[in-house]
């Protein structure tokens, strides 16, 4: 009963339609906090990186900060101040920005990261081509689903077929470009690793390894979203997936970008010691200095795959000075 003194009409099935969205709601501070602490790495270990990794890196963070702060306020609309009242869940508001928008725009961003990463590994474009334009029919079928969302004004009468095919363009649309990118960059790795050291060899692999699982988080997230929505009795599990698609995308190339860093401490800075020396090898030279073990190794046409260790003794940050590119 409202405060009013009117009874509330809240459906029979409201679990399912207010779990989904609850939990959806969960998952995206947890991979929030995740994102928070990747970008906090990033920015201590690789102060002198390439401006467009630190444009990329910024802007993507900036989005994703705006899509938390949209959803928490969402959540607090639905769940604290309209608590009881399921008219307030069903208003769509801003969940036509906040959701589809912003998500098509993420992984735009994340997927030109990969083709640019993919163009230069290919020393061709075609690839790249077919990639980018999976990621701008995306984006495409996002907007779409975000006006259709809009105009829809309340969630109950949101699923139809027109959604249905913006949302298919959408989803389908990343997960084949999800699934291109980690195929291609598998295999233009392994061209690259064949016949050279063992160390390299082992480094490289383990690169085609984050590539593989990254790609694959992020097109089972985009074909659960689309399942739940085609689903024929259109129940509201498809909240779940498509408020954290976006944290999936910014995470996985957030992933592939700190993948050049070793966390750890070396020898002798434990325990109060007052000793900060560190190592840096670079093409077989070595260098006392106070910052981190890099290890690079060049593939030929340009092409260099670097390893790199952020040393934090006694508590205390070091931050990188080494430039290097990852494939």
């Amino acid at each position: 009963m409202a405060s009013n003194g009117t009874v509330v009409d809240i459906p029979d099935d409201i679990v399912l339609k207010t779990g989904p969205r609850i939990l959806g709601f969960l998952f995206h501070w947890g991979l929030f906090g995740a994102l928070c602490v990747q970008v906090y790495l990033y920015h201590l270990a690789f102060p002198r990186d390439p401006l467009r990794n630190k444009v990329l890196v910024y802007t993507v963070f900036a989005l994703e900060f705006t899509q938390t702060m949209m959803i928490t306020n969402s959540a607090f609309t639905v769940f604290g101040k309209g608590y009881g009242q399921f008219a307030d869940f069903n208003k769509v508001d801003l969940a036509w920005f906040e959701v589809p928008i912003i998500t098509g725009i993420v992984a735009f961003i994340a997927e030109a990261f990969y083709a640019y990463r993919i163009s230069v590994l290919a020393q061709s474009y075609w690839v790249a081509g077919v990639i980018l334009f999976l990621a701008t029919l995306q984006l495409a079928g996002a907007l779409a689903a975000g006006i259709i969302l809009k105009r829809a004004v309340l969630f109950s009468r949101l699923l139809g077929r027109s959604y249905s095919i913006s949302a298919g363009i959408w989803n389908g649309g990343s997960a084949a470009c999800d699934v291109i990118i980690a195929v291609v960059m598998t295999y233009y790795l392994s061209r690259r690793g064949s016949g050279t050291m063992k160390e390299t060899h082992m480094l490289l692999k383990r690169v085609i390894t984050l590539v593989i699982e990254t790609g694959s988080i992020t097109a089972a997230v985009a074909i659960l979203d689309l399942i739940l929505v085609v689903l024929p009795s259109q129940p509201s599990y498809y909240l779940t997936p498509s408020e954290t698609l976006a944290k999936f995308y910014s995470n996985s190339m957030m992933v592939v970008l700190n993948s050049r860093m070793r966390i750890g401490v070396e020898p002798g800075l434990e325990g109060g010691n007052n000793s900060t020396t560190a190592r840096i090898r670079t093409g077989g030279t070595t260098a006392a200095t106070r910052t981190v073990d890099t290890d690079a190794y060049e593939l030929g046409d340009g092409v260099v795959v670097t390893r790199e260790q952020v040393v934090f003794p006694n508590g205390k940050e070091m931050s990188n000075g080494q430039k290097g590119y990852l494939v």
